[in-house]
Formats: C-alpha cells, sequence, structure tokens
C-alpha cells in the first residue's frame, strides 16, 4: 500500500467517520451514539421476531432449502465449517515451516492460494440467499437504520427523499477496509509512529468504531509479538499468511505443554519414577494425550 493511502486511511481511522461520495456529494457516515447503537438493537430485535411471525426462514432452514435445490450438500457444509479451513492452517504452518527454502515456498504458497479460493468460491455459494433469512432480514433493517441516522451532508441531517439510502449503505460498506488491511496498517507508519505515543499518553479513541477497535487490536498484538522470546524475523511479520502459521505453531506448542502437564498431574506420584509406565486409554483422545508424555526425556 502507497505511502499517500496509508496516510489516508489512518486519518479516516482517527476522524472516526467514513466519508461516502456519490455523483458529487459527499456523505459522512459518523459512528453510531449509545442511544442509537441502542435503538438499532432494539430494532433488530423487532424485525427479527416478526420475521419468525411470518415463517421465514432461519440459517438451518436455509441449508436444508440449498441442499434440497441441489445448490448445497452435507459434503459441501463439512468441507466449508471444517476441512478447508484445517487446510488452511496447514498450508499456514507449512508456509512458516519454509522460511529458508524459496522453491517450497513458492509451492506451499500456491496450495494456500487455492485453498483459500476455494473458500471463497463454498462461502459465496453457502451465503448468496443470507438476505433471505430472519438474521439477514433483521440485519438489513438495523443497517438501514444506522445509516439513516449516522450519515450527514455538510454536518447536517440527509434528506433521503432526495438520496438513495440503499446505494449509500452499499457503498459504506465496501469502503470498509479489510483485515489484511488494517493488519498492514497497524505495522507501518505513520501508525507505527502513532502507537507508541498513544500507550505512553493513554490518548485512545473514545467510543471506538470497528475500524478503531481492530487497528488497535491488532497493534497489540503484533506488540506481544515483538515481546516474545520466540519473535519471528521480519520477513516472517510481513507476511500475513506466514506470521499466521508461526501463531498456529506457537498455539499447538502451548496447547501439547497444557496437557503434558495435565497428563502428567493425572498419574500417580508413587509411579511417577518408575522406568517405563502403562497408562491404559479408554479413547482415542486420552491416547494422544497420554503420548505426548513419551518425549525423548520421558
Amino acid at each position: 500500500m502507497e505511502e499517500y493511502k496509508r496516510d489516508y486511511y489512518i486519518a479516516r481511522i482517527q476522524a472516526g467517520y467514513v466519508p461516502v461520495n456519490i455523483n458529487g456529494v459527499r456523505f459522512k457516515i459518523n459512528h453510531p451514539s449509545l442511544d442509537i447503537a441502542l435503538e438499532s438493537q432494539e430494532i433488530y430485535i423487532q424485525a427479527y421476531e416478526e420475521a419468525v411471525e411470518h415463517d421465514v426462514l432461519n440459517n438451518n432452514d436455509l441449508i436444508s432449502y440449498l441442499i434440497i435445490q441441489d445448490l448445497w450438500s452435507e459434503q459441501m457444509e463439512e468441507e466449508y465449517q471444517t476441512i478447508v479451513p484445517k487446510h488452511i492452517e496447514y498450508w499456514k504452518i507449512e508456509l512458516y515451516k519454509s522460511l529458508l527454502k524459496s522453491k517450497t515456498k513458492k509451492q506451499v504458497r500456491q496450495y494456500l492460494k487455492t485453498a483459500k479460493e476455494e473458500y471463497a468460491r463454498l462461502s459465496n455459494i453457502r451465503h448468496q440467499y443470507d438476505y433471505t433469512t430472519i438474521e439477514g432480514y433483521a440485519s438489513y433493517i438495523k443497517g438501514m437504520f444506522l445509516i439513516s441516522q449516522c450519515a450527514t451532508i455538510d454536518d447536517e441531517p440527509v434528506d433521503w427523499n432526495k438520496y438513495n439510502l440503499i446505494q449509500v449503505m452499499s457503498e459504506y460498506h465496501s469502503s470498509i477496509l479489510k483485515p489484511e488491511e488494517i493488519r498492514f496498517l497497524s505495522r507501518n507508519t505513520p501508525w507505527s509512529n502513532i502507537w507508541p505515543v498513544m500507550k505512553v499518553t493513554g490518548s485512545m479513541f473514545k467510543e471506538m468504531t470497528i475500524e478503531q477497535q481492530s487497528l488497535i487490536t491488532w497493534s497489540n498484538m503484533y506488540d506481544r509479538i515483538h515481546e516474545s522470546p520466540d519473535c519471528p524475523s521480519d520477513e516472517v511479520l510481513d507476511d500475513d499468511d506466514m506470521l499466521d502459521g508461526w501463531l498456529l505453531v506457537q498455539k499447538k506448542k502451548r496447547e501439547e505443554e497444557r496437557q503434558r502437564d495435565e497428563t502428567k498431574s493425572a498419574i500417580n506420584s508413587k509411579i511417577s519414577n518408575a522406568d517405563e509406565v502403562f497408562v491404559p486409554a479408554q479413547t482415542y483422545e486420552d491416547a494422544q494425550k497420554i503420548d505426548l508424555l513419551n518425549s525423548a526425556r520421558g
């Protein structure tokens, strides 16, 4: 991302609103006040209950409908919910492990790209009719209310008899920064110069927007990574997928250590110094936990 774009997005995030330009008219989409946010939740509940009364499909009903229409299947649901996400995690870990293997890294990155594309394809099919569900309808009504109340032109309320509310809402949602863009902003200038000062002075955002929350969340995440004794190289830190792989590796290490400690404490202390200990496992999961104790030292 070019420097001038980074400057713009950080200024926009700090301002706390999203500008939307349509046909030469500049709409300012402000962050909702607490009163408006509360009212939007009440409107969501009302719309949700109305949809239930009119027998609108819920998410589970929609899945069944898509399966009946041969647009979806139980196998596709399993792939979307479990199989493909696990593939993505696997290839992110492999990408991190291939840090010093340029040829392998290139191949792994292609596998990861394919897995991501497959997940996006399944997601598009799975969610293309979400707007017809109870949840989709209620979210839409809530979103319309928020835009109608939070948008201004020259700091004045918008006369929606003159402008298209749906178009403004659509442009607003398309303007919201993607997670990968927030991650990039959080670790680069100008934010990398602003963030340390904000932490020292305590001058954080007041009623934080979604983008502000996301920016601070990632800034804190990178702070914790830098403080870790196993902090990866800059090459890893600057590569979202490779860093995700490093995080997954660290998570797996912590989980194995936790399970190893729990399993050790479950074994009778009288036999803890024995040369060999046989522990019967009741399930496959129990066997995996016990197997964690079979380190070279153990």
